[in-house]
């Protein structure tokens, strides 16, 4: 009964995208593949403690009107369970989130209490990401910092608007906002080795790209995230939004490339090109439509342009652009092929580059397919 459970808490987790990548068939359905440090592909146990909710939010899997079994586990059954599965190399380590049983407090401190039993009982030392549930109280939330190796809270939509066509039970500004700000504040005291985190749905309330990447943009800014998870709506069977249409792969791809923009390569949510809807541009990568539209900036000399400059090149990313400016030292870049070793999309990147002074057919260079497992890492 206990291996049963297990597995539909797994499965039920599975909504909560936070780094993992499509899973391959024949993984255990609470076995999910995740980007870690630096790109490494790892094993996560991620479970829910229970699926039983008071919440009635029109999306989700787990809402109190569905008709649907609900279980529950102990803070022991979990710790027990996730430390044999990673002893044995199974995984390397706990994503813990749940449903709100009657209690975001009582939950809560199950989930934190599962935690603490790892550290103590067990003497684990290893990954742990805790969700914070909407309600529970900053007392609690800052336990949380004591066992955990990173921490979240779902936004989940960008507005009060847009929360509001999702979740009737939700309060974007009491519930989750305020939360997080707290979060963010401990974590400035205590920092957490992994950073904190939140996700949007995306595709399920109406919200533009321009409202989201507005407010991630905010977000990074103001309350230092670590990531942003964007997770595309999934309809479920007997909720009420069952017959709205999934949100299209393509959407959540362009969303991880402007994120990138915004966290890392230096551009403004301002810089970032949308259509006259505000969505970006499902057939063009973002960067790349920044540069088309901006060729005042181009061509830069791959000699002489500064990383800032680099970075906002299509097809250089965040490594190669340092691995570039190392190159050069040594000797002047004259061709593309020198630098072919990099994890550079060329038959782009030349568009906008001179080769000591030399513009480079990009015909002449075979194109490489976009690699959407890249959005996650740090590159």
């Amino acid at each position: 009964m206990e291996e049963r459970i297990i597995k539909v808490l797994g499965e039920n987790a599975k909504y909560d995208s936070s780094g993992f990548i499509r899973k391959k068939e024949g993984f255990l359905p609470f076995i999910y593949p995740s980007v870690g440090e630096k790109g490494r592909i790892c094993n996560l146990f991620k479970i829910l403690l229970t699926n039983k909710c008071k919440s009635n939010c029109l999306y989700c899997v787990n809402r109190r009107d569905r008709d649907y079994q609900r279980y529950s586990l102990s803070p022991h059954q979990i710790a027990e369970t996730f430390y044999q599965f990673w002893k044995k190399g199974y995984v390397e380590g706990l994503f813990l989130s749940s449903a709100i049983d009657e209690d975001a407090n009582e939950t809560q401190e199950k989930m934190i209490k599962t935690a603490e039993i790892l550290r103590k009982k067990y003497g684990y030392k290893g990954y742990i990401h805790l969700k914070i549930l909407p309600g529970a109280d900053e007392y609690l939330i800052k336990k949380a910092f004591l066992f955990a190796t990173r921490i979240s809270i779902n936004m989940e939509a960008p507005s009060t608007r847009h929360l509001s066509k999702i979740s009737k039970d939700k309060d974007f500004s009491k519930n989750l906002l305020k939360r997080l700000k707290y979060i963010s504040k401990i974590n400035k005291e205590i920092p957490l080795p992994a950073g904190i985190t939140t996700q949007f749905i995306v595709g399920a309330a109406g919200e533009k790209d321009k409202e989201i990447i507005g407010f991630s943009y905010y977000l990074y800014k103001n309350l230092g995230l670590k990531r942003i998870y964007y997770s595309g709506f999934i309809p479920v069977i007997n909720t009420p939004l069952e017959n709205l249409p999934a949100c299209n792969r393509k959407r959540e791809v362009r969303l991880y490339q402007a994120d990138i923009l915004i966290r890392k390569y230096g551009f403004k949510s301002s810089e970032i090109p949308y259509d006259e809807n505000g969505n970006l541009v499902l057939e063009k990568d973002p960067k790349l439509l920044w540069a088309e539209k901006n060729p005042s900036f181009f061509p830069l000399e791959i000699n002489k342009a500064d990383f800032e400059e680099l970075i906002r090149v299509p097809g250089i990313g965040f490594n190669s652009a340092k691995k570039i400016i190392e190159i050069r030292k040594e000797n002047k870049i004259n061709s593309p092929s020198q630098i072919k070793r990099l994890k550079i999309r060329l038959n782009i990147a030349c568009r906008f580059l001179l080769f000591n002074g030399k513009k480079i057919n990009p015909d002449q260079i075979l194109p490489e397919p976009e690699d959407e497992q890249l959005l996650l890492l740090d590159e």
